[in-house]
C-alpha cells in the first residue's frame, strides 16, 4: 500500500485519503476541477477495479489530479 495523500477541502479542512474507495469518493464529492487529470484520475480507479493499472498508477494519477485542483496542503507539496 502507499501513504495517504492530503487533500485541503474548500473549508479548510484537511483529509488524508489512505485508500481507493476514499480517493474515489473525494473524485465524485465536488471535486474542483473536471481537467484531464482529475479525468485521468478516475480512468486509473477503473482501470485498477478491472486489473489494468496497479494501486501505484492509482496513487500517481490521484495526486496530479490533486495538483492539478490546487487542492495540496502547502506541507505536502514541499516533501
Amino acid at each position: 500500500m502507499f501513504s495517504g495523500i492530503p487533500i485541503e477541502r474548500s473549508d479548510g479542512t484537511i483529509s488524508t485519503l489512505c485508500t481507493l474507495p476514499q480517493m474515489a469518493d473525494a473524485l465524485a464529492d465536488d471535486w474542483p476541477s473536471d481537467g484531464p487529470m482529475f479525468l485521468a484520475a478516475l480512468a486509473a480507479l477503473v482501470g485498477e477495479r478491472v486489473g489494468c493499472c496497479s494501486t501505484r498508477d492509482v496513487h500517481r494519477a490521484f495526486t496530479a489530479a490533486a495538483v492539478e485542483a490546487d487542492c495540496l496542503p502547502d506541507s505536502y507539496m514541499r516533501k
